[in-house]
């Protein structure tokens, strides 16, 4: 979580790049790599789009698929417009592009072979690696397409990369970018109803907290589609076909980690096409059917594992302490001096503008931090500022470890909301923004009010302790175990299943002696 000072950095220069974009990183007075590749690629022509929001369109034939469909209503200048009007925001929201020139351009190198199996070679591709934890690849309009660090964290070799590179790439050339647009449009005008009827920026918060998975970034068609491109491209660049499906394997085991750490129930078998990149079984055998499709057996070709393995070798994992760490389930900021602890059965989620804490039964905070006028009262701002034009109940006055606090409850949307203000500093304030459901309401009480009773500053020698925690490359001696090698990480609970998920091994496949692997250490 940063600051609310933080400001969004200065879009790309127009023109094309042939090498490396330098820009500041928001809120920072040092020099950011900000790694943007500019790839040839013809640009696509009319594909298929939503008819939707009262606009006309035509038919074509989808270049990157051949198939006859509706055109989009968004013209190729009208995305290269709205991808560059997202991207600093898209920077700000994410941390940045991560600091490493080298991994930058390897990245980037990536990618232009990638690019180059297309059938669309003159158009530009703008990839930037992103400096976050979460593990996620995306594509705007306009050809823009983000990788976060925790992604090739959990990739394992170069081919892995290249297939999500190529299927970031397939949304581009089949121009699905410009209809999830489209449907953006729809969803801001349904977040413009919801807010004329609540009129709260508090209940925004929670509103949209939980409505992220009503709308998927993408179809379930246009996902299968940009996968089936993405192993066409694959294997057109030189590359084992087969990665883009090993990749999915790993983030279905990833999905079911995260579930088993804040027990809940998963499902590997559940149709789950609304969440943003779905890894369900389907999905992974449809990739592998593309995949035989090519003519290709699984490893007939070199992944390049060795050379991957080298490049994100020290690579930060996890969170930049500049912006919070997550320690198992406490939360510490070391530039901003604080900390708190989630309860059991509960996770913590850090982004660049929020810590989100979700635990049972669809329990959701989220945590931030906002600027006070310095000789207002705690329970004022939290009725008059924060929660102003929402129904609260009378404010209740208290005291978080030394530091002067308000609460009231509201019914927020499906939620029974609880706001949170503590006084941090006479103009600064820390909030938790609480959601539980009706059904669940009080069961989930006495585990809140341990979360914010958590929350206490810290000194100067626990900042200076908290260190960064880093991918390292290691060699599978004789004996060694998953769970040997998960002792050696930093991690305090599922450390077999976690070394094996991070590595891309099976529920009870062992590391090979002789072979490189990756733990995680501070």
């Amino acid at each position: 979580m940063i600051p609310p000072e933080k400001t969004p950095a200065a879009p790309p220069p127009d023109g094309r790049l042939s090498g490396v974009y330098g820009q500041q990183r928001p809120a920072r007075n040092r020099r950011r790599a900000a790694w943007l590749a500019l790839i040839s690629a013809r640009r696509a022509g009319a594909v298929s789009c939503l008819a939707a929001l009262l606009v006309l369109s035509g038919c074509a034939t989808n270049p990157a698929t051949g198939e006859r469909q509706i055109t989009p209503i968004m013209s190729a200048a009208q995305e290269a417009q709205a991808g560059a009007d997202a991207h600093p925001k898209i920077l700000e929201a994410y941390g940045g592009a991560y600091d490493d020139v080298e991994l930058g351009a390897y990245v980037a190198g990536v990618t232009a072979r990638i690019a180059r199996a297309t059938n669309q070679p003159d158009g530009p591709y703008r990839v930037t690696l992103l400096d976050s934890p979460v593990i996620n690849a995306f594509a705007l309009p306009g050809g823009y397409v983000y990788v976060t660090r925790g992604l090739m964290a959990l990739a394992n070799d170069e081919a892995e990369l290249a297939g999500v590179i190529g299927h970031e790439i397939g949304h581009v050339a089949a121009r699905h970018s410009a209809q999830r647009q489209t449907a953006m449009m729809g969803t801001s005008l349904l977040g413009a109803v919801l807010g004329a009827v609540v009129g709260s920026s508090a209940v925004d918060q929670i509103v949209g907290l939980g409505g992220q998975g009503l709308l998927a970034s993408y179809s379930r068609d246009q996902e299968y589609e940009a996968d089936m491109l993405g192993v066409r491209y694959l294997a057109k660049a030189g590359y084992d076909p087969y990665a883009a499906g090993d990749f999915l394997q790993s983030m279905g085991a990833e999905e079911e980690l995260n579930a088993q750490v804040r027990k809940a129930e998963y499902d590997p078998a559940r149709n789950d096409w609304l969440a943003s990149h779905p890894a369900s079984p389907a999905r992974v055998a449809a990739a592998n059917g593309h995949a035989r499709e090519t003519g290709l057996s699984p490893a007939q070709r070199d992944r390049n594992r060795g050379t991957y393995l080298s490049a994100i070798d020290g690579m930060l994992y996890g969170d930049n302490p500049d912006e919070g760490v997550v320690r198992d389930r406490v939360f510490i900021h070391p530039k901003l001096r604080f900390r708190f602890e989630a309860p059991p059965n509960f996770t913590i989620t850090n982004s660049a503008s929020a810590v989100v804490v979700q635990g049972p039964d669809k329990t959701i905070v989220k945590f931030d931090t906002a600027s006070k006028a310095a000789g207002l009262e705690i329970g004022r701002y939290l009725v008059n500022d924060w929660g102003k034009g929402v129904r609260l109940s009378a404010p209740e006055n208290f005291t978080v470890n030394g530091m002067k606090a308000a609460t009231a409850r509201a019914k927020i949307g499906a939620y029974n909301g609880r706001l949170v203000a503590i006084e941090f500093a006479p103009d600064r304030v820390y909030r938790f923004l609480m959601g539980t459901m009706p059904a669940a309401a009080t069961r989930h009480d006495a585990a809140l009010h341990e979360l914010v009773m958590s929350f206490r500053k810290i000194s100067a020698a626990e900042a200076k302790a908290v260190k960064p925690l880093r991918i390292r490359i290691v060699t599978v001696r004789s004996g060694d175990s998953a769970a040997s090698l998960g002792r050696r990480m930093v991690f305090s609970d599922f450390q077999a299943m976690r070394f094996r998920v991070l590595n891309g091994l099976g529920a009870n496949e062992e590391p090979k002696p002789g072979t490189r692997v990756k733990i995680v250490t501070d």
